[in-house]
């Protein structure tokens, strides 16, 4: 057997050990998280670092992203003369697919690093070993109250984002493209509706499970001997597998929620 042969094979292998591994940590994770209180102060700590450290870089961005929805999609609308259906492509197009999703993944990118990178820390600090020695269930006092914390705090963030992002293209379609406030504020009232809202919320509160189980997954699992570098390489896995996953899932989710 040629080499690139042996080097291919022993790539799948450490793929699928790697997923073994997950489904594994998913399997703990959800019995802790869902059997057992977590510790408040880490799960407040953990809250406010998800949900408020995240407001800054969030606001900018989808003011931006909402400024952007109504210029770049004007020049569209006006070919067929469908300017006043720019409310309601701003309204449900943000709040139903692009807001979740940037909060999900901009925030996401954010926290998933910040997750990864202390848990590997700890790891390599013998932290987590001398909370075993201590008779201290690491997944109980690290694991769970992250999860729940940015569970709770991305939803919040998703609807934040829906605000911000209608007003960032209310001012772009009202003080830039002149368009008529009264038309544009209708057009939201009349086509986005609670259950859009809540459905963006309902997305960001299950790719932010899934972006903080991913990203706890990679920073418990570095190994001591790794040193830094496995601090830097978990870190990374924690933010590229956390964006592609909230991208596939929203896709899903889309499906599953408007057919």
């Amino acid at each position: 057997m040629s080499g690139p042969d042996e080097g291919l094979i022993a790539s799948v292998e450490r793929s699928l050990t790697k997923l073994v591994d997950f489904v594994r940590f998913v399997g703990l994770a959800l019995r802790v998280q869902f059997t057992r209180v977590p510790p408040r102060d880490v799960f407040i700590t953990q809250f406010v670092d998800a949900g408020w450290g995240s407001l800054a870089l969030l606001t900018m961005l989808t003011a931006f992203a909402g400024l952007n929805l109504s210029v770049q999609s004007y020049a569209s609308f006006e070919r067929f003369g469908g300017q006043d259906l720019l409310g309601m492509f701003a309204g449900v197009g943000g709040v139903r697919e692009l807001y979740p999703v940037m909060a999900a993944v901009v925030c996401g990118a954010r926290i998933g690093a910040n997750l990864a990178a202390s848990l590997a820390n700890m790891r390599i600090s013998e932290q987590i070993e001398a909370l075993e020695v201590m008779a201290v269930d690491p997944l109980d006092y690290l694991i769970s109250p992250r999860l729940w914390a940015v569970t709770l705090a991305l939803p919040l963030l998703c609807g934040y984002a829906d605000v911000v992002g209608i007003a960032a293209s209310y001012a772009g379609a009202v003080y830039q493209l002149d368009l008529d406030a009264g038309s544009f504020m209708t057009q939201i009232q009349e086509q986005v509706g609670l259950v859009d809202i809540g459905a963006g919320m309902l997305k960001g509160l299950i790719m932010g499970w899934l972006v903080a189980v991913i990203a706890c997954f990679h920073g418990y699992s570095v190994s001591k001997r790794d040193g830094a570098d496995g601090v830097g390489i978990s870190t990374n896995l924690a933010i590229v597998h956390g964006a592609v996953t909230c991208i596939v899932v929203n896709l899903f989710l889309s499906w599953l929620i408007y057919g």
